[in-house]
């Protein structure tokens, strides 16, 4: 099977989370009967291929494990698929399947469509650099005789920790994979491109103002006391996340687009100028992995000779 960098591909956390609970309430237990991939849109180019190798061999497969971003068969198919927010439905039997659509793309759209054996349809809409659809055939790499999630399935797509994972995200390996990137900034190793634990940059943004670390901090510069703290923060958040303590802005698999609560400050081009929810001071803007981030001056004071040395 290829290696997936899911670090690049939507959705991200803390979106995932609440996405992930409706696939497996739904769709874990299904039949597929059926598959199609079509094309809705033309635009300049194709990012997808007209065809997708193994998607119309699905039919009879049942799902045993679905996710945000995957559907796993009894046969042995691993379903891939990312998208942008609201671009993943669900519809019960009998309804309209209305799918959405791109307008302005560059790119061709596509929609891949999932029918289930109790008359639903499960539907993705693909366009664009940050989407991608693919079936992989894993059957002889499944190892019944191990319980976690990523020790029986080494195969499901993950970025190198997954946050959301109590097994895959322990503060030794968070140390691990930190000490490997020395040279790295924070930010570029939590939750840019590289995608090391696939979290939403402003959120990421935020975990960082609470551990009073500065987004441009060089992994090596990072004391034991900030990594045990921002290693602290991450997993409080993802409870939180988990438990619906707090709960994100974002578009259900029914279409709905779900209010925030109690949510976290998205450290955005929307904060720049406000006051710290910390200390007052304005929030400012600091260029980073190729864009800006967002992080408090009098918080996040960073170490310029360990930090920006070689930047």
């Amino acid at each position: 099977m290829d290696d997936l960098n899911i670090g690049t591909y939507p959705p991200m956390f803390p979106r995932n989370i609440f996405i992930e609970k409706q696939i497996q309430s739904i769709m874990e237990g299904k039949r597929i009967i059926n598959t199609s991939w079509e094309k809705y849109y033309t635009g300049e180019y194709s990012w997808h291929g007209d065809s997708v190798p193994g998607f119309d061999e699905l039919q009879g497969h049942t799902i045993v494990l679905a996710g945000a971003s995957y559907v796993l068969t009894d046969k042995g198919a691993l379903v891939f698929y990312s998208y942008t927010d609201g671009g993943l439905r669900y519809f019960h039997k009998g309804e309209a399947i209305d799918l959405p659509k791109t307008k302005k793309a560059t790119s061709h759209g596509y929609h891949a469509k999932i029918y289930l054996d109790d008359g639903s349809c499960f539907g993705v809409n693909q366009y664009g650099w940050g989407t991608l659809f693919r079936v992989f055939k894993v059957e002889n790499q499944i190892d019944n005789e191990r319980t976690g999630k990523y020790s029986r399935y080494p195969f499901l797509p993950k970025s190198p920790l997954d946050v959301t994972d109590e097994e895959d995200f322990t503060y030794d390996r968070f140390r691990g994979l930190l000490s490997d990137n020395p040279a790295a900034n924070i930010i570029e190793s939590c939750a840019t491109a590289k995608g090391a634990f696939r979290i939403d940059i402003p959120v990421m943004n935020y975990i960082l103002l609470l551990s009073k670390v500065h987004p441009r901090t060089k992994t090596r510069a990072l004391t034991d006391d900030e990594i045990k703290t921002l290693f602290d923060n991450i997993v409080k958040l993802v409870e939180e996340y988990k438990t619906e303590v707090r709960v994100c802005v974002y578009t259900d698999i029914y279409g709905k687009n779900v209010p925030p609560h109690n949510d976290v400050l998205w450290m955005t081009s929307a904060v720049l100028g406000a006051p710290c929810p910390i200390c007052g001071t304005p929030i400012d803007a600091t260029p980073a992995a190729g864009t800006k981030m967002y992080f408090c001056p009098s918080c996040q004071v960073i170490n310029s000779k360990r930090s920006l040395r070689n930047d």
